[in-house]
C-alpha cells in the first residue's frame, strides 16, 4: 500500500512511503552541486545522518536545498537502532518523480523537509556533542565566538566527548594521535586521556625496558639489550617516568657487568589516547 503526500511550499513535492524496507542497497554518497543533488538507489544507514539542506559553498538563512528522486530510484531509510539513535534524512525540499520512491522503516527514523539542522561543534573539529539532536536555527556556544554549525557538515555522526576549545579540538571519534595534558571530557569526566571518545585511556608506550644475560662471541657471560622502554613500570597517562632506549641490541664483547654503556635515558612522559 502507497501512500502519497505533497507538502506544501515545495515545488513538485511528492514522497512516497513504504512501511518496511527490507532491501538493502549502499550508502548513500552523493554529490553536492550549487543546484541539489540527484539521488542514486541507495540506503541510509541505521542511525545516521544524511542532511542535504545547504547550497555547495553557502551556509546562510536563505538558501534551500532540493534531493531529486528520479524515475526507477530507490532511497532506503532504515530504521534506527533504539529511541536516541535514529536514522534522519533532510532536505530543503524533495522532489520525487515518475516511479522514484522514498523507502522508509517503520521506526526509529526521521525525515524533515525545510528546516535547516543546527548541532553544537564548539571546537570546530567536525564533530558533535549532540549529533542526533536538531535545532531549526543556530545559536552562539559558550565562548561567544562559535556558533553552531548545520548538521550536514558534521564529519560524522557520532558523539564528540570534548566539545570545548583549548585541547578539546584534538578529542573526537576517530583520533588517532596520542597526546599529554587532559581535556574536559563531557561524557564520562573521569578520562580526562581519552582522546579518541572510546571510552576506554590507552597507553602509547607500554613496553618494560630490559637488560638480559647472554653469553658474547668469545664464550663469557655479558649482557644484552633487548627492549626500548620504561624502566621497571610504565607510568600512567600524563606522567613521567624513566624510559630507556637501546642504542646496541647485540651481546656485548668484551664482557659488560651491565647495559648502560650501550642504552639512554631520559624522563618522557606518558601520552595517551
Amino acid at each position: 500500500m502507497k501512500k502519497v503526500i505533497t507538502f506544501i511550499g515545495c515545488t513538485v513535492l511528492l514522497l512516497i512511503f513504504h512501511k518496511t524496507a527490507t532491501t538493502a542497497f549502499a550508502a548513500c554518497n552523493w554529490t553536492i552541486t550549487a543546484n541539489g543533488v540527484t539521488a542514486s538507489t541507495c540506503g541510509v544507514d541505521a542511525a545516521s545522518s544524511e542532511y542535504y539542506d545547504y547550497s555547495a559553498g553557502a551556509d546562510d538563512a536563505t538558501n534551500a536545498y532540493n534531493i531529486t528522486i528520479p524515475n526507477g530510484v530507490t532511497v532506503t531509510v532504515n530504521a534506527g537502532t533504539d529511541s536516541s539513535h535514529k536514522t534522519y534524512l533532510g532536505s530543503g525540499q524533495f522532489t520525487v518523480t515518475g516511479s522514484g520512491t522514498l523507502a522508509v522503516s517503520a521506526s526509529n527514523i526521521v525525515v524533515s523537509v525545510g528546516p535547516k539542522c543546527y548541532v553544537p561543534d564548539c571546537d570546530s573539529d567536525g564533530y558533535s556533542p549532540t549529533p542526533q539532536g536538531c535545532a531549526t536555527t543556530s545559536t552562539m556556544c559558550a565562548d561567544g565566538t562559535t556558533a553552531w554549525k548545520r548538521k550536514s557538515k558534521l564529519t560524522a555522526n557520532t558523539v564528540d566527548c570534548g566539545d570545548i576549545k583549548s585541547n578539546g579540538e584534538n578529542a573526537h571519534p576517530g583520533q588517532a594521535s596520542f597526546f599529554t595534558g587532559t581535556f574536559t571530557n563531557g561524557v564520562n569526566a573521569s578520562l580526562t586521556h581519552d582522546w579518541d571518545c572510546s571510552g576506554t585511556e590507552v597507553q602509547q608506550d607500554s613496553a618494560i625496558y630490559t637488560c638480559a644475560a647472554c653469553t658474547n662471541g668469545s664464550g663469557y657471560a655479558s649482557n644484552i639489550n633487548s627492549t626500548t622502554g620504561f624502566i621497571t613500570a610504565v607510568p600512567a597517562c600524563n606522567t613521567s617516568g624513566t624510559y630507556y632506549t637501546v642504542t646496541n641490541g647485540v651481546c656485548q664483547d668484551p664482557a659488560v657487568a651491565n647495559c648502560s654503556a650501550v642504552s639512554t635515558n631520559a624522563p618522557k612522559t606518558e601520552a595517551c589516547n
